[in-house]
C-alpha cells in the first residue's frame, strides 16, 4: 500500500490481497448497514464495480480472512438493533429522551443508511480500479474514502472492544498471543491507511 504525495491528483496502490481484504471488509460492514443477514444481493459480474470481490478474491480458499465474516457477524442472539456496532454508526441523538430519539431515527435512519451504502458502491468502484492500477485521487474522493474507512475500523474496535488506550493496548496484546486473529491487523493496518490519506491531503 502506497500514496504519492504532492498535489492531487494522489496515486493510491494496494497490493492484490489488500484490494481483496478491503472487499471483504466492505461486504461486512455493508451487510451490517443494510440490515441484511449474509452477504447483500447484489450482481457478481466482474464487468460490474459493485461485483468487485468475484474478480479478486485470492487463490487460496483456507486464508484466514475467509473467517471474517462470521467473526465480524452479530453476536449469537443479539436482535439487530441491539449490535453495538450500528449504536456506534447510528448514535442516538437523544439519548435521555425515547421519544424524541425514536422520533429522530423514524425521518433520518433510511437517508443515513443511503448515504453510507452509497460512499460503500463508490469506494467498490474504486476498488475495481485498484485492482488493475494506481486509483489517482482528488479531495472529494479521499473524502467519501475515509468516512467509509473510519466507519468500518469503528465497527472492527467494537468487536475487538477497543473504547479507549487502556482496551486497544488489551486488544493487541490479545492479538500478539494469538497468530489466528486477523481482526487486530485489520484494523491496524485500516489505521495506517486512513493516516496516509489524512497526510497526503493535508500537504
Amino acid at each position: 500500500m502506497r500514496i504519492t504525495a504532492g498535489e492531487p491528483p494522489w496515486a493510491l496502490e494496494f497490493e492484490p490481497e489488500e484490494t481483496w481484504m478491503l472487499g471483504v471488509l466492505l461486504d461486512v460492514y455493508e451487510s451490517l448497514v443494510s440490515g441484511e443477514q449474509g452477504p447483500v444481493d447484489r450482481p457478481l459480474d466482474p464487468s460490474d464495480p459493485a461485483g468487485l470481490l468475484g474478480a479478486v478474491q485470492p487463490n487460496h480458499l483456507s486464508d484466514p480472512f475467509s473467517f471474517w465474516e462470521a467473526d465480524l457477524d452479530e453476536r449469537p442472539g443479539e436482535e439487530p438493533q441491539d449490535d453495538p456496532a450500528l449504536r456506534r454508526l447510528f448514535p442516538d441523538a437523544y439519548p435521555d429522551d425515547q421519544d424524541a430519539n425514536d422520533e429522530f431515527r423514524r425521518f433520518t435512519a433510511a437517508g443515513q443508511r443511503r448515504e453510507r451504502l452509497d460512499q460503500i458502491l463508490d469506494v467498490r468502484v474504486d476498488l475495481d480500479v485498484l485492482s488493475t492500477k494506481p486509483l489517482m485521487m482528488q479531495p472529494e474522493r479521499v473524502e467519501y474514502w475515509l468516512r467509509t474507512i473510519n466507519a468500518i475500523r469503528l465497527v472492527l474496535a467494537t468487536r475487538l472492544g477497543i473504547v479507549d488506550e487502556l482496551s486497544a493496548d488489551r486488544a493487541e496484546q490479545s492479538a500478539g498471543d494469538d497468530p489466528s486473529d486477523v481482526i487486530y491487523p485489520a484494523y491496524e493496518w485500516l489505521g495506517v491507511l486512513i493516516e496516509m490519506l489524512v497526510e497526503v491531503s493535508w500537504e
